[in-house]
């Protein structure tokens, strides 16, 4: 089937796109749709071994990590929504994650807390948005007075490009609800929203020579002066922040080097069928992507004025299924692309092996379970500190009847369980946890219907709930 673009270029000229966005969605377009796919074929890459560790990077005093931090910015990405934890139409930033304190409180209190101790408004923080979450975030920022005096204006906006019907391969159309008509091109659009908006142009006539990009949802991603301090010290470009790859990291992106010798990223959309196996196999391709972003704004800069915002970054095609009404749905594309994918646009590009503890992701309710408990606590500088020395968390399975942020307060009313020396938690039926339940070990939980689990409950093996409440026969 043929790609018809043009009438594609007239729906994003209706709402005001600029030129060099239809242009840049062409490009996607043409990428997604040709005979050769979206493919990073096997044959043509090659695993990386051997890179620096964050825990050897040499320590700073506290005058050189404050001067370094003053030269340093910080982008979120916030186009997300909480749709995977049951809200519709909310900005995932949006979510509790720690008492009431969201996402994005989080990020702005660490914010105001380093610039208080450094002095002046260095630090500036910009969140890029989409139009789905705009409102919303910029409503909850006003709040932040304080933070609002930053020399460069807070928000970067996402373009939007029309999602694309599976079966014509025309732009798709929902009258009832012409907002889900569009979505965003990938957290890869943040270099032409640079291009567009000039900001790093005022980023460097601020004195601004790093910048720090990582997803809103990562509560681990946090400033560390030492490595914007290992990048001018060993000339680096970009550098990517990379951890070893487990068994629920299977299908994240994996770091690779081309035949070139040039890294590369591999998103698993981006993988042949034939190479899934390969793509798999965590002792094969060691590292994934923390989407933990460092540049060198000069050479952003240089690299994307010379392109005129038009990177030729490799492009993920990924196929969605949306609810049009309760008993129909239709098949789409959305035609993305991958801010890390950058990585080989720089000849000289770094990428540092981190531990654990700089991934805290929260992409759904299991993941929401373990950032509230006692495994991750907040300092004084509202920076996530993680239980353990070697922090892996545990496995965390909720039954499928706790679908929502409501069925999840239902399940927890005074707290989530003590998992610091759980390893799996499986769920298998909705129940009630009490006040201050612990688990260890692996803790399987079944049960004849939905009943409580008594306060201070400490839970191990496999645990069958009998169908009077509040009782428990261990096995």
């Amino acid at each position: 089937m043929s790609f018809n673009f043009l009438p594609f270029s007239s729906k994003m000229k209706s709402i005001g796109a600029a030129d060099v966005q239809v242009k840049a969605f062409s490009r996607s377009c043409s990428k997604a749709f040709d005979e050769s796919g979206c493919y990073v074929l096997e044959k043509d890459i090659t695993p990386v071994s051997g890179l620096p560790r964050w825990q050897d990077l040499p320590a700073l005093d506290p005058q050189e990590s404050d001067d370094m931090l003053k030269r340093c910015a910080i982008l979120r990405l916030n186009g997300g929504l909480a749709t995977s934890m049951g809200m519709e139409g909310g900005p995932k930033s949006l979510v509790p994650v720690h008492g009431e304190l969201t996402f994005l409180d989080i990020a702005l209190h660490q914010v105001l807390y380093a610039r208080k101790r450094i002095g002046g408004q260095f630090l500036p923080l910009i969140l890029m948005n989409s139009f789905n979450t705009s409102a919303q975030t910029m409503e909850h920022v006003a709040k932040y007075v304080e933070f609002l005096k930053q020399p460069v204006h807070p928000e970067l906006m996402q373009s939007r490009v029309p999602r694309i019907e599976a079966d014509s391969l025309a732009p798709y159309s929902c009258p009832t609800d012409p907002q889900s008509e569009w979505c965003p091109p990938g957290h890869g659009d943040v270099y032409l929203a640079f291009f567009l908006t000039g900001v790093l142009s005022k980023l460097l006539s601020r004195g601004i020579r790093y910048l720090f990009l990582s997803n809103i949802d990562n509560l681990g991603a946090v400033v560390d002066s030492r490595i914007p301090f290992w990048m001018s010290q060993n000339k680096c470009p970009f550098l990517m922040e990379v951890s070893r790859r487990c068994n629920s990291d299977r299908k994240g992106g994996h770091l690779a080097r081309s035949i070139h010798g040039n890294f590369i990223l591999r998103e698993y959309n981006m993988c042949a069928p034939s190479d899934k196996d390969d793509f798999i196999n965590i002792d094969k391709y060691n590292y994934f992507n923390t989407n933990n972003l460092w540049f060198d704004v000069e050479q952003l800069h240089q690299l994307i004025t010379s392109k005129s915002g038009l990177l030729d970054l490799p492009v993920i095609c990924n196929h969605k299924t949306l609810r049009v009404t309760p008993t129909s749905a239709v098949e789409v594309y959305q035609v993305e692309t991958a801010c890390g994918s950058i990585i080989s646009s720089f000849p000289n590009a770094a990428a540092l092996e981190v531990p654990r503890s700089r991934f805290l992701p929260v992409k759904n309710l299991n993941d929401l379970l373990v950032a509230r408990s006692d495994l991750i606590k907040l300092g004084s500088d509202y920076i996530p500190q993680v239980y353990g020395k070697d922090f892996v968390p545990p496995v965390i399975k909720l039954p499928k009847e706790v679908r929502d942020l409501d069925d999840f307060s239902h399940m927890f009313p005074y707290g989530v369980p003590k998992i610091a020396r759980c390893r799996l938690l499986d769920v298998q039926s909705p129940i009630v946890f009490g006040k201050n339940v612990t688990c260890v070990g692996d803790v399987t939980i079944t049960a004849t219907q939905k009943v409580s689990i008594p306060n201070d409950t400490i839970l191990e093996g496999t645990v069958h709930l009998n169908a009077e409440a509040s009782t428990l026969e261990d096995q």
